[in-house]
């Protein structure tokens, strides 16, 4: 009995010591924040919380530790939420949120105190500043123009645009944009109607839908469901018409409300289909292998943004100064689900794919 209690006790005291070891020996783990809508019951909020849960479940070496912070992408409740969680020593944050709460948002990343990955706001008030507020999505400037540029090579002359007025920051340099370069060629008359897509009534805009189109331009993101309405409506009065859809707009749960409609929708995205791209594929079937449903695209940007992160981190880069250094000092950054190449100001140029076959890229 002597003997058994005896190793029993250098049996604990070895724990312990390798405990205290592995304590010492590893690096302090770093709280993240992900800032998203994380109350809206939907897909979006989920998703992006999802990815991260998958994130350190596939890398449980990593030192993040995410910390959610809610700001229900609302710009009044965006500075007060990020702010606080500055408060609680969050120092890194990757952000989900529409334009309009990343402009009103950009001057607590101004200095070293914080860095922020964007992956969804494309506003152009966004662009061009050294400051510590990095976007690995293109501007809208770019992101309209790539898209004006498809539609130009449709047949057609007449194109109805519905222009969402509840992300103005996003939508008006969008439209101004996208008009610009679409009238510089010559082709299609516009048809420019503003509307508030999460208040869309059918009756109201029946009239204006019936008019003699080409195709159709639902210039709204946010992952909106009432743009599949929008686009069904449509569809039912112009079958054979395309539609067109910002990349912010890639989540089944709009393509499903679609209904028929998704055989005429052109899907622009600044990521490959998921038939031309396998390792994006093997990510969200193993997403839906581990949470059930299909999330939308933005989750390969939040993806990504953690990936820079714990690559920077595992380097030993892990204050704001260090990690901005780092990820703007390399010409090019291979991500599992793409590349990354910041300009000296922290933005991406990006490259746009426009997805036709979307019952595929639902599976």
């Amino acid at each position: 009995m002597k003997k058994i209690a005896l190793w029993s006790a250098l049996l604990a005291i070895l724990a312990a010591s390798l405990l205290l070891w592995r304590q010492w020996r590893l690096p302090p783990p770093i709280p993240v924040g992900v800032v998203a809508w994380l109350a809206s019951a939907a897909v979006v909020g989920s998703s992006e919380m999802n990815a991260a849960d998958l994130f350190l479940e596939e890398h449980p070496l990593s030192r993040i530790r995410v910390r959610p912070v809610d700001d229900q992408w609302q710009a009044d409740k965006t500075v007060p939420a990020i702010a606080a969680a500055m408060g609680e020593g969050v120092r890194f944050f990757v952000s989900t949120h529409p334009s309009k709460c990343a402009v009103a948002s950009i001057q607590l990343f101004a200095d070293s105190r914080a860095l922020l990955i964007n992956t969804a706001s494309t506003s152009p008030a966004l662009t061009g500043k050294d400051d510590y507020f990095l976007r690995i999505v293109a501007d809208a400037p770019q992101e309209q123009r790539a898209i004006a540029r498809y539609v130009d090579q449709l047949p057609g002359t007449r194109i109805l645009v519905l222009q969402d007025e509840g992300n103005l920051p996003y939508t008006d340099p969008a439209f101004q944009a996208f008009s610009a370069e679409l009238q510089s060629r010559g082709q299609w008359q516009i048809v420019h109607r503003p509307l508030m897509v999460a208040n869309f009534n059918p009756d109201e805009f029946h009239s204006i839908m019936a008019e003699p189109y080409d195709a159709l331009y639902i210039l709204a993101g946010s992952f909106q469901a009432a743009i599949g309405n929008i686009a069904q409506l449509f569809h039912h009065l112009h079958p054979a018409a395309p539609i067109l859809l910002t990349p912010w707009a890639r989540s089944p749960a709009i393509l499903e409300t679609a209904g028929p409609a998704i055989d005429r929708i052109i899907l622009p995205s600044q990521y490959p289909a998921r038939r031309d791209a396998p390792a994006i594929d093997a990510y969200f079937r193993r997403f839906h292998a581990r949470f059930g449903y299909q999330p939308h695209a933005m989750t390969i940007g939040v993806w990504q943004a953690l990936e820079l992160l714990d690559q920077s981190f595992s380097r030993g880069y892990d204050t704001p100064a260090q990690v901005k250094h780092y990820l703007l000092s390399l010409p090019i950054y291979q991500t599992s689900l793409g590349p990354i190449a910041f300009d000296p100001n922290g933005d991406v140029s990006r490259t746009f794919y426009f997805i036709q076959d979307l019952k595929q890229e639902l599976q």
